[in-house]
C-alpha cells in the first residue's frame, strides 16, 4: 500500500469511526478506531514509508473529528455554531486522549519492527547533506550523470 492510500484510509476509519461514535453516543469506539489505524498502517505500507505513516494520524484525526463536528454541529446561529463544534472538538480529544497516547505508542512499536529507525536515519542523514540520505539511488545516480555533461556545455558555450 502507497503512503497516500493510507493515509485516505486512515481518514475514511477515524471519519466513520467518530461518526459512528457520536450517532450511537458510544466514544469508546473512535479511539478504538484510532488504535486500530496506528497499528495497522505500520504493517501494510512500504518500508520507506514507516517516518510518513507514525508522524500523520494524529494530524489526519484532528482533521477527522473536526469535520465530524461540522456535519453534527448543533445551533441556529453561526456564533453558536462555531461554539458547537469548538466544544465538540475539545471534548472529543479529551475524551479520547488515552486512546490517542496508546494508539501513537503501538503506531511506533510496530513501526519500529518495519524500518523506522533507517527511515530516520535516512533523515537525519539527508539534513547534514551525507551521502546515504533520502537523495540516493537511480534518482541521484541520474543527476550524477548529467552534472559532467551540464559543465561541459557550460565551459563550450563561453
Amino acid at each position: 500500500m502507497t503512503v497516500r492510500g493510507a493515509m485516505v484510509a486512515m481518514f475514511g476509519i477515524f471519519l466513520f469511526c467518530d461518526l459512528l461514535a457520536t450517532r450511537l453516543n458510544f466514544g469508546i469506539l473512535t479511539g478504538l478506531g484510532y488504535v486500530a489505524s496506528c497499528v495497522l498502517a505500520p504493517l501494510l505500507v512500504r518500508r520507506h514509508a514507516q517516518l510518513h505513516v507514525v508522524m500523520a494520524p494524529p494530524a489526519i484525526f484532528m482533521a477527522a473529528v473536526v469535520l465530524t463536528q461540522v456535519l453534527t454541529a448543533q445551533g441556529t446561529s453561526r456564533h453558536s455554531r462555531v461554539l458547537s463544534v469548538l466544544e465538540g472538538t475539545l471534548l472529543t480529544l479529551a475524551q479520547v486522549a488515552p486512546w490517542l497516547f496508546a494508539g501513537t505508542f503501538l503506531g511506533v512499536v510496530a513501526s519500529a519492527k518495519r524500518g523506522l529507525r533507517q527511515c530516520v536515519r535516512e533523515l537525519l542523514a539527508g539534513f547534514r547533506g551525507e551521502a546515504g540520505g533520502p537523495a540516493q539511488g537511480p534518482a541521484r545516480e541520474a543527476a550524477v550523470a548529467r552534472a559532467p555533461a551540464k559543465e561541459a556545455a557550460a565551459v563550450k558555450n563561453v
